[in-house]
């Protein structure tokens, strides 16, 4: 399930700095910025003390960031995701 999270608003750029959420097995975090996937991520890679993924993704006005997981296991659980950017511009 993918979730528009973020998009490249009118007059302003935004660079994605990270991803943070709770690391679960058999969860794979997706990011995608329009149609071009940039994370597959197996989120129990990341440890409890420092799940965060660094990034430096810039979104240009217009452009879309949705993302998600794939779930593996068929189970359902509600799994929060921050994400962290900056204005440029």
């Amino acid at each position: 399930v993918l979730v528009d999270m973020l998009s490249g608003m009118a007059g302003k750029n935004r660079v994605i700095k990270h991803i943070s959420f709770t690391p679960t097995i058999y969860k794979y975090l997706r990011l995608y910025r329009d149609a071009e996937q940039i994370v597959d991520y197996d989120s129990y890679t990341l440890n409890g003390e420092y799940p965060m993924l660094v990034m430096d993704l810039p979104l240009a006005e217009g452009q879309q960031c949705k993302v998600g997981f794939y779930n593996s296991s068929g189970a359902t659980a509600a799994i929060e995701i921050s994400v962290g950017y900056e204005e440029q511009g």
